[in-house]
């Protein structure tokens, strides 16, 4: 499947950029378009996914293990464009285990691609880096208790102290893209503990990127959003290192 030759056209004068979503998610598509920097075009392919029963927590913590969606025929659909990077719009599954399997996960894509290849649990792990690489912090989800326990064992065995988490125990995919600014604002307000440095954002259809200014200017602190760290690093991984104005500290100082 490896994609070796990219190009350039009209509208993408300097790069374009493969987004792979979960076909049920209605936020990555806008979100990374708002983002999108002058002479750089996004090309969006859609994957396919089981739905995780939100009635049954057992089997939701098992859905977690062994659900497999179709990503490679999605990146096999986007890569004839010849784009120069793909960013990954669907965050779970890249959260599992530690660094060194993530960074595997993401090696494989690359390969299988023949581009850089950004997956969002090491997007943040990046951002958080850039950032000065706080080590106390507190995640948003929209997800239910076994798969914010994922996420908490992730940033553990990368050397984060998880003060808090916090999800908002979406009832489907398509109602976590249905949150307020009202209720995610509750959620950071529930995060906002002594000791946090810095808020991490997990679940890509969950609208949190353009609230970003807003809820650092609010809290004083930090916010590395999945959807943003993603794009940001397809991005500067192509040397593309536009400021992204109204994404927050991330996207636009770093």
């Amino acid at each position: 499947m490896s994609q070796a030759t990219t190009s350039l056209d009209a509208l993408a004068t300097r790069a374009k950029i493969a987004v792979i979503v979960p076909a049920t998610n209605t936020i990555v598509q806008p979100e990374m378009e708002a983002m999108r920097p002058p002479g750089v075009t996004n090309h969006v392919s859609r994957m396919l996914l089981p739905v995780r029963p939100y009635d049954d927590m057992q089997a939701y913590r098992q859905a977690l293990d062994t659900e497999k969606g179709n990503l490679e025929e999605a990146l096999s659909l986007v890569l004839p464009c010849e784009p120069h990077a793909v960013a990954h719009g669907h965050s779970i599954h890249s959260f599992r285990g530690d660094r060194a399997r993530a960074q595997a996960e993401q090696d494989r894509l690359e390969a299988l691609a023949g581009i850089p290849f950004i997956t969002p649990s090491v997007a943040v792990l990046e951002g958080l880096k850039a950032m000065g690489d706080p080590k106390r912090i507190a995640v948003l989800t929209p997800y239910w208790p076994p798969a914010d326990a994922l996420i908490q064992e992730f940033f553990v065995s990368c050397g984060y102290d998880v003060v808090a988490n916090h999800g908002l125990k979406a009832k489907g995919p398509i109602s976590v893209a249905q949150f307020t600014p009202e209720q995610i604002m509750d959620g950071f307000k529930a995060l906002n503990v002594a000791g946090v440095e810095a808020f991490v954002h997990v679940g890509t259809n969950l609208p949190v990127s353009a609230l970003t200014p807003q809820i650092e200017a609010a809290f004083g602190k930090p916010l590395i959003g999945v959807n943003v760290a993603t794009y940001w690093l397809a991005l500067r991984r192509l040397g593309i290192h536009d400021p992204l104005t109204g994404f927050g500290l991330l996207a636009e100082k770093y």
